[in-house]
């Protein structure tokens, strides 16, 4: 089948109806938002320190909606489908598989944007920052699309998507939040994408230049996201979509 540009709109305009419908995600998304403003007004005024206050918040709250929630939804949103049977309905109407994943990495991608766009803005960072803010944020946030799309390949159903995809994700999330409390939690976190991400939002938001260190941070993401790339086309082979 071809790839068809009219017919990947057409399942876009359809991933943006049933996200309006689906409250679970909805609220999930909706949970770093709610984060910022709270720890902004909780946190936000009581401190000199309010940079540090800020990075912190940022780094707290896009780690939840990269690491966690993105990987999740889209890992759910491809396990929804196979549940539902819907899957085969849609490759029969001439809907190739990997216009079904675009049409999926698409809607998790845009709302996910969007979300890291909202959480900047209620934190009330200064707008000079927004352009590299998203450059690092949307690097991060193609490979942990990748890891969610893999574990929603894998099982067969959202309960188990779930189930499997929480220990997943919750790695690159967590091991970076405790990196500074202990040595060997800092070795591993070196390894893992969303580490390097805190790392390099909190120079920006220092104002410091961005040097050899952040070269590497850049090389070991988007090492990150061929590795994942190249995992998802062997599981994709493997599996496929229907199974």
């Amino acid at each position: 089948m071809d790839f068809s540009i009219r017919r990947i709109n057409a399942l876009l305009k359809k991933e943006i109806k049933d996200f309006a419908k689906n409250m679970n995600v909805s609220v999930m998304y909706l949970l770093p938002i709610m984060f910022s403003i709270i720890y902004s007004k909780l946190l936000g005024n009581n401190s000199s320190n309010d940079v540090m206050n800020k990075i912190n918040i940022l780094i707290l709250c896009v780690g939840m909606n990269i690491s966690l929630i993105s990987s999740m939804v889209i890992s759910m949103l491809i396990a929804e489908e196979k549940e539902k049977n819907t899957l085969r309905t849609l490759i029969l109407s001439a809907v190739s598989p990997w216009e079904f994943l675009t049409g999926k990495v698409l809607i998790t991608f845009l709302v996910s944007e969007v979300i890291n766009i909202a959480i900047f803005f209620s934190i009330g960072c200064d707008i000079q920052y927004l352009g590299k803010y998203i450059l690092i944020t949307t690097l991060v946030l193609f490979s942990m699309i990748e890891i969610g799309a893999i574990i929603g390949i894998i099982y067969p159903n959202q309960m188990a998507t779930g189930v499997f995809s929480m220990p997943v994700v919750m790695i690159f999330f967590v091991i970076p939040a405790f990196a500074k409390a202990n040595k060997t939690i800092e070795a591993i976190a070196k390894f893992l994408p969303s580490y390097h991400m805190n790392i390099m939002i909190a120079r920006l938001f220092k104002g410091e230049t961005f040097g050899i260190e952040s070269t590497r941070s850049i090389a070991i993401i988007l090492a990150w996201i061929i590795i994942a790339l190249i995992a998802f086309a062997f599981t994709y082979s493997r599996r496929g979509l229907d199974k």
